[in-house]
């Protein structure tokens, strides 16, 4: 085995997406180009966009960059002519990152380890048109059928790819996303009264982060608001894009007269959201299914007291110093927030635990494990 690894990625949504799927790639390219300087990092992609924070990539060592050549669109080299050329530029191992790999990556000799984040299309088959289910479960099976490691996010993925796709134990490897370095510094008092006047927030608040859809579970948490008692009127600020589920959660809100109690914030820059979990007095975060739940990480390492859904990977993200309840269930969620909201003393503690929990997840720490499952699949 070389010293230094050529490795490639399947880049195309580190340079183009803004959230999810981006920031999972760039969080993890950049974290290995930081631990790990000596090694070279393929970046395949069908166009570099604009982002400031895509820069680095473009400015040489450790990264290089591969585009589609000319005269070949840009998805038809993605998906069906990309891994010819991995051989030509000397790669070791390549790794798909959202779930799929190129056509024809066996037969290019280079060995392939992709990340499996979710199957909510298998969950949640009702979201997705027939198509779209069909075009999911294609590339997902063709990737863990064809990778010569898969890649989990979570045990609770690993053992949905395992009833699904049958993937052997030794072709598996969990390996964690990792929590941004932002979300670990502690703001100043001025910069959080800055974001707190901007997008107008009280001083005691629940916060809930993600789109609002169906699997998120925002009415339950809704249904729980409505259920705490009326000395506790904490508010409750949402952030995230809406979908038409809202609709349903609209109608729930007018119907109820929560319309002071509930604050959308859809707005809410990446930038900012650090701010937003350290003004917070409790994260909840009721979900039904996640592949992870990066928000309740961050949260964690922001210092803010959690309340999580007991599904699927939420208590691998939430690990101990987190509370659960069944997000099925708006009574539970509801004792779980008056507990958290009425008692100082409770939360406390759990910030202080959140932080060591979350520390395991800093970038070094997943850089350093996601090396050895590239040298085991190598060896």
């Amino acid at each position: 085995m070389p010293d230094i690894l050529q490795i490639g990625f399947d880049a195309k949504r580190l340079f183009l997406n803004h959230s999810g799927l981006g920031n999972y790639s760039r969080s993890l390219v950049s974290g290995l180009g930081e631990d790990f300087p000596d090694h070279r990092y393929h970046l395949y992609t069908t166009d570099v966009g604009d982002r400031e924070d895509c820069r680095a990539y473009l400015e040489g060592a450790p990264y290089e960059v591969h585009t589609p050549p000319r005269g070949i669109p840009g998805s038809v080299w993605r998906s069906m002519s990309m891994a010819k050329q991995f051989s030509r530029d000397g790669l070791d191992i390549f790794h798909g990152l959202s779930n799929e790999l190129p056509v024809g990556i066996r037969k290019s000799g280079i060995r392939s380890a992709v990340t499996i984040h979710d199957l909510i299309f298998r969950h949640y088959p009702e979201h997705y048109s027939r198509v779209d289910r069909a075009i999911y479960n294609g590339k997902t099976r063709y990737a863990c059928e064809n990778a010569d490691l898969v890649i989990a996010v979570s045990e609770s993925t690993r053992r949905d790819i395992q009833a699904a796709y049958k993937v052997k134990d030794e072709r598996m490897s969990v390996v964690y996303p990792s929590c941004a370095p932002r979300f670990f510094r502690q703001l100043d008092a001025a910069s959080l009264r800055e974001v707190r006047e901007r997008y107008r927030l009280p001083e005691n608040f629940i916060l809930n982060i993600g789109t609002v859809n169906e699997r998120k579970n925002l009415l339950g948490l809704l249904k729980a608001l409505d259920r705490m008692p009326t000395s506790l009127e904490v508010p409750l600020v949402v952030v995230g894009q809406p979908t038409a589920y809202q609709k349903k959660v609209q109608r729930f809100i007018d119907t109820r007269h929560l319309g002071e109690r509930v604050i959308f914030r859809p707005e809410v820059t990446d930038d900012d959201l650090p701010a937003l979990y350290q003004l917070a007095t409790v994260f909840c975060m009721p979900s039904l299914y996640e592949g992870f739940g990066l928000p309740v990480l961050e949260a964690l390492a922001s210092g803010t007291p959690v309340l999580a859904g007991d599904r699927s990977s939420l208590p691998e993200a939430g690990g101990p110093s987190s509370m659960y309840a069944n997000p099925e269930d708006p009574d539970a969620l509801a004792d779980g927030l008056v507990r958290l909201l009425e008692n100082s003393d409770l939360r406390e503690p759990m910030r202080r635990m959140g932080r060591d929990y979350a520390a395991h997840f800093q970038g070094s720490v997943i850089s350093a494990h996601l090396m050895q499952v590239y040298r085991h699949a190598l060896g």
